[in-house]
């Protein structure tokens, strides 16, 4: 059990959370990942998903896997941050009510380019 408040808990985890709405939309990020990418809130949240993504059919692919309600699971993906490129890995799941699509869960790490490339190529063997 948790025995702190647990939006606190979230709030200054040290891994990068966020939640992005069925329409793409980044509706929170914890300051972990502000920090990491290097964006104030208001560059950030508010905005569409595709603006960081930089792998535009890996997009396309987690929100239609996540739309059909698939868990992500090691998710290789290069994210544009302020001054540079990132590699990050997601796990994310869909927030369900009432059977609608409410908003992901997303939890990333950043990791090398090197790792990056294999979970790519196993990502791209499984299609």
């Amino acid at each position: 059990m948790i025995k702190e408040d647990s939006i606190d808990f979230i709030n200054n985890s040290s891994i990068g959370i966020h939640t992005v709405s069925a329409e793409g939309i980044i509706e929170y990020a914890n300051q972990f990942e502000l920090n990491s990418l290097g964006y104030a809130e208001d560059e950030y949240v508010g905005h569409h998903v595709s603006k960081f993504q930089m792998d535009k059919s890996a997009l396309k692919e987690m929100m239609q896997r996540l739309g059909d309600f698939e868990i992500l699971k090691n998710y290789p993906a290069k994210v544009q941050a302020k001054d540079e490129i990132k590699y990050i890995l997601y796990n994310s799941s869909v927030y369900v009510k009432d059977g609608e699509f409410i908003h992901t869960r997303c939890y990333g790490v950043e990791i090398a380019s090197q790792v990056y490339d294999i979970f790519y190529k196993l990502l791209q063997a499984k299609s």
